[in-house]
């Protein structure tokens, strides 16, 4: 008896493992209730933990194999240069291709990249290693963004990405602190650990997702073929909203882990721990604010108003730090009280804008260009990424960290007036 119900169990869990993610049922349903998005959004979850997992790890492994601070550098530099140089050309494949074998293929060369980075023998070969792991998480977690876009109703797309963010926000948050865990019993440990999560997505991804692309009509025919990346780009909502995306991450990159902590460790007298502590807060108030930020994504048809107020928002935030931070230069008694409540609203008014502007970016670019587009659109935020600590640097070098946040608080206000201005009705 015990024999045959292990049997009929067993049957029921193969017959739901193979089973296509469910859609949504009515109209009405939310879309965390949507199988694809939750097979996806898990994914995700699953895929950022592993980076977080190994985020600590890469400067001790590539230590252990006699690397010295510029192949540290290099071996961390080249999972993001990696996702640079591969968003567009993900982004025609997920529109040529299509979107599965992307996610499927994506999570399987994350995982090689893992296991060949727990395997490397030299400096040279684990800096490949992470090459090939970031250009796996390029092809996944682009390939996500394209595919919750071709899911999700245009009444909740907002939301959906939401989802996807706050995933990924997690897994970030998470996965730095079990690598650090894991670093204790082997610093190679926590990349097979990794591999093996990779894996797990691409067996997810292969039995869970069905293909998204858009059957191929006469119409969407002609847009593919005229789907060049300068056609996207000349669309003025659109490049109004990728150097939108451009901002936010200089506000993050350079604004935050750079020109902030500058100020909370020399003006302040922050030590690393507490340092630690104020990024993790801050993080913590982007994640909550995920949700009250995606539904207003979705309820408020006028972007401009989520979008400018949240750049304005921004703007008014950086410029409090940079005026505490100079009356705390020329005074010499820093006002903490005053320091974080800038840093709450610096941390607030970036929330709206991770949900936001992707739901819109997608909105905005026909189904058959959308991979292409949201690639446009990724690649924007990583010039922002790549390009803002430098330039943030260099003015924090001639000037003072409080003109260079002034700068940044004046990129915001210009980004917001752009917007503003190419999306008039």
């Amino acid at each position: 008896m015990r024999g045959s119900s292990a049997l009929l169990a067993s049957a029921a869990l193969r017959r739901a493992w193979a089973r296509p993610a469910r859609r949504l049922a009515t109209k009405d349903a939310p879309p965390w209730r949507d199988g694809r998005v939750a097979a996806v959004c898990g994914s995700t979850l699953t895929m950022m933990t592993g980076h977080g997992v190994a985020t600590p790890c890469v400067p001790l492994l590539a230590t252990t194999l006699g690397a010295g601070a510029a192949d540290v550098g290099a071996a961390l530099s080249t999972f993001g240069l990696a996702r640079l140089a591969l968003n567009v050309p993900v982004g025609l494949a997920a529109d040529s291709v299509g979107r599965k074998p992307l996610l499927v293929g994506g999570a399987l060369l994350n995982a090689a990249g893992h296991a060949a980075s727990a395997l490397a023998p030299d400096a040279t070969s684990f800096a490949a290693a992470r090459f090939v792991a970031g250009a796996g998480s390029a092809a996944y977690l682009g390939t996500a963004q394209v595919y919750l876009s071709d899911v999700a109703k245009p009444s909740q797309r907002g939301r959906v990405l939401g989802l996807n963010h706050a995933a990924l926000l997690v897994g970030v948050s998470v996965g730095p602190v079990l690598g650090g865990f894991g670093a204790e019993l082997s610093v190679r440990a926590p990349f097979y650990a990794v591999a093996g999560l990779g894996l797990l997505s691409a067996v997810h991804a292969f039995r869970a997702l069905e293909e998204t692309k858009p059957a191929t009509t006469p119409q969407k025919k002609e847009q593919k073929e005229t789907g060049r990346l300068r056609d996207v780009l000349a669309d003025a909502p659109f490049a109004s909203a990728a150097l939108a995306h451009a901002t936010t991450f200089a506000l993050r990159q350079g604004g935050r882990n750079l020109l902030l902590a500058l100020v909370a460790s020399q003006t302040f007298g922050y030590t690393p721990l507490q340092l630690g502590q104020l990024f993790g807060a801050m993080a913590m108030a982007d994640l909550l604010g995920v949700g009250p930020a995606s539904w207003l994504s979705d309820k408020i048809d006028d972007k401009r108003y989520v979008v400018c107020g949240s750049l304005v928002g921004s703007a008014a935030a950086v410029l409090a730090v940079a005026y505490v931070a100079l009356q705390a230069e020329t005074s010499g008694q820093p006002d903490q009280l005053a320091f974080l409540g800038a840093v709450s609203l610096w941390a607030l008014s970036t929330a709206a804008l991770g949900p936001t502007l992707p739901a819109y970016a997608a909105d905005l670019v026909p189904e058959a260009k959308r991979g292409l587009g949201l690639a446009a659109f990724r690649s924007a935020g990583d010039v922002g990424f790549v390009g803002a600590p430098l330039a943030l640097g260099l003015l924090a070098d001639a000037f003072g960290a409080p003109a260079a946040l002034a700068g940044l608080a004046g990129a915001s206000v210009a980004s917001a007036g752009a917007f503003a201005v190419l999306n008039r009705r």
